[in-house]
Order: structure tokens, then C-alpha cells, then sequence
């Protein structure tokens, strides 16, 4: 997933390591956390596949290495973008995608948020199907923290298929936060 947000930080605007760093706190902080640690390695592995090359610039006084995306890169990240978003792959990766989906011609960001919309719809019948099976077991109530997990992924879930409509119908985001 690192590789991926860094082509599409990188996509439009050459970036040093240190500004691809702050730009991943900043636009994807809240779902998402890189250290230099991996974003380092994860650079090194883009420019092995020629997805990126680097160059040197002087700023602030000193010489920095910057980071610009190669046509084989930007191929590949809109490749990773228009396939589907899986609901198995974990919510961090999904809003990743859609954080870049303005790059995608509507058509393909409209299938993408369907199809996402409806594999959240199935996903939900399983957990609503998991909740009916253990609401007749005995002792629920020595079961409260593993329930109020399954609690939470209906809960999750059913916020997800919303969020899908809202977007897809492109109703005022605004209206997402409203109580």
C-alpha cells in the first residue's frame, strides 16, 4: 500500500523523502501512518522497479534528493487505482483509493464504489447472520467484549454502505457529519 500512495503523492509534484513523509501525515494521517523506516525502503524498491527516478536539487542551502514519477509508475498506480476495492483488504487501503479517485474517469470510480457498496451490503448479511446465531447461545452476557466487537464491524459496516450511496449519488460530503 506504501508504494502505491507514494506514486500517487508523487503523481503530479517531484517531492523529497522528507515532504512524501509529511504529505502521508497530513492527507492520510487519520486512517494511515508511514515512519521513515519503511518509506525509505519502499522508495528504494519503487526506483528498482523504475516506477520512480531521483534527482539532486539544492534547497534551504543544502542538497536534496527528489523523488519523480516515471510513465511505467504512473501506469502502475493507475492500474493499482482502478482495480476493486475489497472489503477483506481493510478500510486504510480503501480510503487510500478513493482519496485519489478524482484521477479516474467517472465510469470507473462509479463501478469501484458500486461494487464496493454491494460486497459491504453481502458482508453485512454475514455479520447480521453471525448475530442472529449467538443471540440464542446461553451466558451472552460473559461474552460482552467479543460481542460488542461484532457490534461495531454491523456498525462500521452499515456507515460504509451510507458513505458509498452519499458519494456515488455526489451529495454534499458536509451532510456525512450531520447528526
Amino acid at each position: 500500500m506504501l508504494e502505491s500512495l507514494i506514486l500517487g503523492i508523487v503523481y503530479d509534484e517531484d517531492l523529497t523523502g522528507y515532504d512524501i513523509k509529511k504529505n502521508i501525515e497530513k492527507s492520510f494521517g487519520v486512517f494511515y501512518k508511514a515512519s521513515f523506516g519503511s518509506l525509505y525502503p519502499a522508495l528504494k524498491r519503487l526506483t528498482g522497479k523504475d516506477f520512480v527516478t531521483t534527482y539532486e536539487q539544492p534547497q534551504g542551502g543544502r542538497q536534496k534528493i527528489f523523488y519523480h514519477i516515471t510513465e511505467e509508475g504512473k501506469s502502475s498506480f493507475l492500474e493499482w487505482l482502478s482495480s476493486p476495492m475489497n472489503i477483506l483488504d481493510g478500510t486504510n487501503l480503501n480510503l487510500a483509493k478513493v482519496y485519489f479517485f478524482d484521477r479516474l474517469p467517472a465510469e470507473i470510480r462509479d463501478t469501484q464504489l458500486l461494487l464496493y457498496e454491494n460486497n459491504n451490503i453481502s458482508y453485512l448479511r454475514e455479520l447480521e447472520a453471525l448475530e442472529k446465531s449467538l443471540s440464542h447461545m446461553d451466558h451472552l452476557d460473559s461474552c460482552y467484549y467479543k460481542m460488542s466487537t461484532l457490534y461495531y464491524g454491523i456498525s462500521v459496516t452499515e456507515k460504509t454502505i451510507e458513505w458509498c450511496r452519499h458519494i456515488r449519488e455526489g451529495k454534499v460530503l458536509k451532510e456525512l457529519t450531520a447528526k
